[in-house]
């Protein structure tokens, strides 16, 4: 089975739960503004966290390239320099990891921040670190990770400076695209809690014209830089078991992870 193949069955299985956890209906006065004001912090803290261990990967990487760390620290469960990026295991506050979970806390637990609220759909309303904020940052995490071994599936045989470009630049320009869809989607949820659109437009895939031309922009930008970077060969990595993949087919991909992410995040109590 192909890498690209195994991250497809990977976001398919994770954005069936997602889908599962919570319809997006965060309508008043059933979920209040604080408990609003909530759920967009943690769709921003989720396209920050993305291009942080994004950033944290990349490094790795050009370092492996150098020939300064092992290929190991590279991938999950990640090594070195690669895993304090990650997380923070001696402050717990300068990680990837970290900065999201205390990002949700800020934002939803009351009992990290007065005056904040935390939806019940948000693991009965605990958005401790033990519980939804923890949870939250771990299941993000797991979608990044699907993503490296596709995106980085040259890495020894990675001769040509091109190759390692075209690899770098699909990295850096899906985290870049998931946070500009979750803005997409933030922006039509916040529109329709003002009652100007009705909630069931944006959800995944949205019907509301507006979100799907947002959407088609950021698509078209990300696919296009991926192409510029990736095309034609030699930059295109070759050894992968079968042709990389196009700025297209990772865009669509990505695009599959953040419609995951938006029922659970913008949810009913």
């Amino acid at each position: 089975m192909s890498t690209f193949r195994r991250i497809v069955i990977s976001l398919a299985v994770l954005a069936a739960v997602s889908a599962r956890l919570a319809s997006a209906q965060p309508a008043p006065p059933a979920v209040t503004d604080a408990e609003f004001k909530c759920m967009a912090s943690t769709s921003k803290a989720i396209g920050k966290f993305w291009n942080a261990k994004t950033k944290c990967v990349v490094r790795c990487l050009d370092k492996f390239w150098d020939g300064l760390v092992p290929e190991s620290d590279c991938l999950a469960p990640y090594g070195g320099a690669t895993a304090a990026c990650v997380r923070d295991t001696v402050l717990f506050a300068k990680g990837a990891e970290d900065k999201m979970t205390i990002a949700i806390r800020k934002a939803c637990d009351p009992t990290f921040k007065a005056g904040t609220d935390c939806p019940e759909c948000y693991s009965g309303g605990n958005c401790s670190a033990n519980s939804f904020a923890g949870d939250r940052t771990a299941e993000i995490e797991n979608m990044v990770d699907s993503f490296v071994p596709g995106v980085f599936c040259e890495r020894a045989g990675a001769f040509y400076p091109l190759e390692m470009r075209c690899q770098t630049t699909t990295a850096k320009r899906i985290a870049k695209y998931v946070g500009a869809a979750g803005k997409c989607y933030d922006k039509c949820t916040s529109i329709a809690r003002k009652g100007l659109i009705p909630f069931g437009d944006c959800t995944p895939p949205a019907s509301d014209a507006v979100t799907q031309a947002c959407l088609a922009k950021a698509t078209a930008t990300a696919a296009y830089d991926i192409h510029h970077d990736c095309d034609p060969p030699p930059a295109s990595p070759d050894n992968c078991g079968a042709p990389y993949p196009t700025g297209e087919e990772w865009t669509n991909l990505a695009l599959v992870a953040v419609e995951g992410i938006v029922p659970s995040t913008y949810c009913a109590d």
